[in-house]
């Protein structure tokens, strides 16, 4: 793997994992939704369309952060031009 592709690939997983944990984190509080029975949106049961794109996301995650591995722990070859 080369420097250039190895930072690619670093960059690429680390902001695939960033934006999905942020996705995650958001669709697990829900700020937008309201419940008639309580003042808390945390209290309110979650939609199906809301659990399957939040399990996407987590999946995003476990994606990201593989892939941000794999430029972190692989060997960089100086390749001579």
């Amino acid at each position: 793997m080369t420097p250039r592709s190895k930072t690619l690939t670093k960059v690429i997983g680390g902001v695939i994992a960033l934006a999905a944990a942020i996705v995650t984190y958001v669709y697990f509080f829900q700020p937008w939704r309201t419940c008639p029975y309580d003042d808390s949106s945390a209290a309110c049961s979650m939609l199906p369309a809301d659990a399957a794109v939040m399990a996407t996301a987590m999946l995003g995650v476990l994606v990201g952060l593989v892939i941000l591995g794999v430029g972190l722990f692989t060997k960089g070859v100086d390749v001579a031009r």
